[in-house]
């Protein structure tokens, strides 16, 4: 029975299954283990905070080299007194002056430098002369400058009330200019030359200022002369604007003897006013402009010296019949 034995073996033995060529020498693949949701968005959040990172590092360096900079000597800046900084930054108060220049290139290389200077308020000083007040110029160092030494350099031009400094990262620098309101010309006698000076509210002289010039610019600026006529000049000129149909003839006033006023008018008539009383005298004038346009007559003087009288004399060269006219323009009250 050998046949019957070998076909019982052949069942009873499983059947190998053939090998693929291509299976040999592969590793089966391991298994892939799931990132789990808290696990994928803390990935996400990590890869999406790298940028910014970066930029917050960067604009930490920034703010700290500005804050050593401008604690330095020689560049404080306007909005954060001295001794504050101090407080902040004792050890970089301190720093040498070739430290703080060193710092001020360093942080120039990377793009602070002055591009822009812009000056607001300053119509009647001399541009050449604030420029070199200023002392900046386009391709400095931003942190470079003293913002304090510019603003004492710029008030200290005679135009110049005030003036604020402003320092605009990267590279702009801004200043604003208050200057002092011109109140009137004031003819002297210098050295044997005549002179003529602006001067303000309070008649101090504004120095550095073509009175010519803002005579051009303003035409109603009127031209005093005599001692005392600067101070004395807050005192006239608001009486004068009281009255706009005199103010309106009014090219000069002289102040006589530190007591009293003459004033000019644009057909060179003298009106003569009193020592005291000067409001009422005006008011007068005024009246009889307005009633007789005295003002707009050619005469050579108009007298009003002397309370509750009138006295108008006429030039020399005038006719006979002319000279009699005073006469009949004296007024008693």
């Amino acid at each position: 029975m050998p046949r019957v034995e070998m076909l019982q073996r052949q069942v009873a033995t499983p059947a190998r299954a053939p090998r693929s060529r291509n299976s040999r020498g592969r590793k089966s693949a391991p298994p892939q283990d799931r990132l789990t949701q808290r696990a994928l968005f803390f990935r996400r959040i990590k890869r999406s905070l790298k940028p910014g990172l970066w930029i917050l590092g960067a604009g930490a360096f920034l703010v700290v080299g500005a804050e050593l900079v401008r604690s330095l000597p020689g560049s404080s800046h306007m909005s954060q007194p001295a001794s504050v900084e101090a407080k902040v930054l004792p050890e970089a108060s301190q720093m040498p002056a070739e430290h703080s220049g060193l710092l001020a290139n360093m942080l120039a290389d990377i793009g602070f430098r002055i591009t822009d200077i812009k000056i607001d308020g300053a119509v009647t000083t001399d541009a050449t002369i604030l420029t070199r007040a200023i002392g900046v110029k386009e391709g400095d160092p931003t942190f470079g400058l003293s913002l304090e030494g510019i603003q004492q350099r710029v008030q200290a031009l005679g135009p110049v009330q005030s003036a604020t400094v402003e320092r605009l990262l990267p590279g702009t620098l801004v200043i604003n200019v208050t200057e002092r309101n011109v109140y009137a010309i004031w003819q002297t006698i210098q050295n044997g030359h005549v002179v003529f000076q602006l001067i303000d509210k309070n008649g101090n002289v504004i120095p550095d200022q073509d009175a010519a010039a803002a005579k051009r610019r303003e035409p109603s600026l009127l031209l005093l002369s005599g001692v005392g006529a600067p101070e004395q000049a807050n005192t006239l000129i608001p009486e004068l604007k009281s009255y706009p149909q005199v103010l309106s003839h009014v090219v000069a006033a002289e102040r006589v003897d530190g007591l009293r006023w003459n004033l000019i008018l644009k057909n060179q008539t003298v009106v003569k006013l009193p020592i005291e009383n000067e409001i009422g005298a005006l008011e007068q004038l005024a009246s009889l402009q307005d009633s007789m346009r005295l003002l707009d007559r050619s005469v050579e003087v108009i007298d009003l010296r002397q309370a509750g009288r009138l006295v108008v004399r006429p030039y020399a060269t005038m006719a006979p019949s002319a000279k009699n006219k005073p006469d009949e323009w004296q007024e008693g009250q």
